[in-house]
């Protein structure tokens, strides 16, 4: 019996030996001729962090070339000669108004003028009667100044009425201060005007160029300074970026939703950007460390966690985990995981992991 069991043993031995001799060995890993030819490498190198901040924000007028044009005075709207969105010229008639106030002031001016002339006679004769030795130096001087304060009351007249524009009746021209687009009209032919309106008649605005105020929240007020670069894209063209720097950082922030501004002033070609517009700002920034760096199209993400493919030969290609500091979409900073001047692959590498790990 126990020379039978020895013999079974012994013939398993054989054939396990006899199968183990016909098995190929293991193929070895290497790269097709075709890969090997359009396989694109980028060397490891150590270069300073490139960060960006996104931000929401809106289009706005620049501030600066701004006029928004009130009644100087009361009365009714006769004539409206422009409408929302038409181009004005600096002086330009935008609407005329019929105010019994400056019927009033124009009253006031022919009076105060047939002062003048009733003055001017009284002087006349009294230099006359002064020279014949009718009156004395006292009566002369009186007379005089009688007509400077009558001269004087009619030149105050007049500056109030070229203040307002108007001639010698009851009305007088509303004028654009500026050039520019009518962005806002707050009044309606025949429509009532009064002084005490808070709001104005016309708002112009020059949109050659406008600027873009972003909102930069509390935890990010220190990263974000003047001078930063920052690309602006908008719902109305978002294909279409807006190269801008940030000229200005304001000090206040909103007590409600907790921001502070940030300016980006933007030429305006074509008047493409509209007030109110709203805006996603993209700023561009320098941090004060330095990381390895590879191209963002190396990483390949598989299983939560980042790896590369790290290329020593077309037949030695190793999978290898890092940790990514930060990827801006363009450079990915790696925080361990690579050394500097390895080489890694940035096309066909994911065929490469597929095939290595499997």
């Amino acid at each position: 019996m126990k020379v039978k069991m020895l013999f079974v043993v012994l013939v398993i031995f054989t054939l396990s030996c006899r199968q183990k001799e016909n098995q190929a060995p293991d193929a070895k890993f290497a790269l097709t001729e075709t890969l090997s030819k359009g396989k694109e490498l980028a060397e490891v190198t150590i270069q300073t962090v490139e960060s960006e901040l996104l931000l929401n924000g809106k289009i706005s007028f620049n501030e600066d070339k701004v006029a928004r044009v009130f009644p100087l005075a009361g009365g009714f709207v006769r004539e409206l000669n422009v409408e929302l969105g038409d181009h004005v010229k600096k002086g330009e008639v935008m609407a005329i108004i019929r105010s019994p106030e400056i019927a009033g002031f124009a009253r006031e001016g022919s009076a105060a003028l047939s002062q003048v002339h009733v003055a001017e006679k009284n002087a006349q004769v009294a230099e006359e009667l002064y020279k014949s030795g009718n009156i004395s130096e006292v009566e002369l001087i009186n007379a005089q100044k009688d007509l400077e304060n009558a001269k004087g009351e009619l030149e105050r007249i007049q500056a109030v009425l070229d203040m307002y524009g108007a001639g010698s009746g009851a009305v007088y021209p509303i004028k654009s201060p500026v050039s520019g687009i009518v962005v806002q009209k707050n009044i309606a032919l025949n429509m009532e005007l009064r002084t005490e309106d808070i709001s104005p008649a016309f708002i112009v605005g020059d949109l050659d160029d406008v600027w873009v105020l972003a909102n930069i929240y509390e935890s990010d007020i220190t990263k974000v300074k003047e001078g930063y670069d920052a690309d602006i894209t908008t719902i109305s063209y978002p294909d279409k970026v807006f190269h801008g720097k940030i000229d200005k950082i304001f000090s206040l922030m909103d007590a409600e939703s907790k921001v502070v501004k940030a300016r980006v002033t933007l030429k305006n070609a074509n008047f493409e950007l509209k007030p109110e517009m709203f805006a996603h700002v993209k700023v561009r920034y320098t941090e004060p460390v330095k990381k390895l760096t590879i191209p963002s199209a190396a990483l390949i993400f598989d299983k939560s966690r980042y790896f590369v493919m790290v290329y020593i030969a077309d037949d030695n290609i190793e999978t290898r985990e890092v940790q990514v500091y930060k990827d801006n979409g363009n450079l990915a900073y790696i925080e361990s995981g690579l050394k500097e001047g390895e080489k890694v692959m940035t096309k066909y590498q994911l065929l490469v992991y597929d095939a290595l790990n499997d």
